[in-house]
């Protein structure tokens, strides 16, 4: 095709026809950019399509994280319900005045209160994405968005009242000990330690901190279920 090209060229040369030569010149040209202009074309539809698919596994990744989170985050809710209810029935006795009455109504709460679960995601997918730029890729901002914010503000933060949550709950379980009535197997409190105002205050600190784990864990479970129907969204509409 070159060596068509160049025959071309010289024919109009030899024949002095240089208005022609120069208009076939500039055509020339033109097919040239042409051709380049469509190769870059091509290249583009190609790498667009090749980013599409790995937003698209990324986002299925992401999915399959984010359900595991939910189920998880859901059985750690009810667990530290179970143990709220469990903090504030054993101060509510420790409120009372006869020994005897605290000892018939507490042994059923030790265990509840003693299953501290806190929340742990899975962080995968996005920790994969974050570092090769894949966030970025996303074209629905809102999407791009709620994921952001799911992973850097409310798995960060409720990390962090889980963290503190343990903290004072290792200090409650170390006081107890010298309350508990090992004899029982439901590691029950005896009367002595719900009489005891100083240990009653830490219950009442560690029931006041466990509402604000699940006042929190419940605004990050309704993020995790936004998150999941914004992505099942852009999935089907891909």
């Amino acid at each position: 095709m070159i060596k068509f090209f160049r025959h071309i060229r010289k024919s109009l040369i030899e024949k002095n026809q240089m208005g022609k030569y120069f208009k076939y010149a500039i055509g020339e040209i033109l097919l040239v950019v042409i051709g380049i202009l469509i190769a870059l074309q091509i290249n583009n539809w190609n790498e667009n399509k090749k980013t599409q698919g790995n937003v698209n596994t990324f986002l299925s990744s992401l999915e399959s994280d984010l359900n595991n989170d939910l189920l998880t985050i859901t059985e750690i809710i009810e667990v530290q319900e179970n143990r709220l209810k469990g903090l504030k029935k054993l101060i509510s006795l420790g409120n009372k005045s006869k020994q005897n009455e605290i000892l018939e109504n507490n042994k059923n709460y030790q265990i509840d209160i003693g299953r501290n679960w806190t929340f742990f995601p899975v962080a995968g997918a996005y920790k994969t994405a974050s570092g090769t730029g894949m966030i970025e890729n996303l074209e629905n901002d809102t999407l791009k968005s709620e994921i952001v914010n799911l992973y850097e503000y409310y798995y960060k933060r409720i990390n962090y009242v889980g963290q503190i949550n343990d903290q004072r709950s290792e200090l409650l379980e170390w006081e107890s000990r010298k309350y508990i009535d090992n004899m029982i197997t439901t590691q029950r409190y005896d009367g002595n330690g719900l009489s005891d105002k100083d240990f009653l205050d830490q219950l009442g600190f560690v029931m006041r901190f466990t509402g604000v784990y699940v006042g929190f864990a419940n605004k990050t479970k309704e993020a995790i279920e936004k998150t999941i129907r914004t992505i099942k969204i852009e999935r089907k509409e891909k």
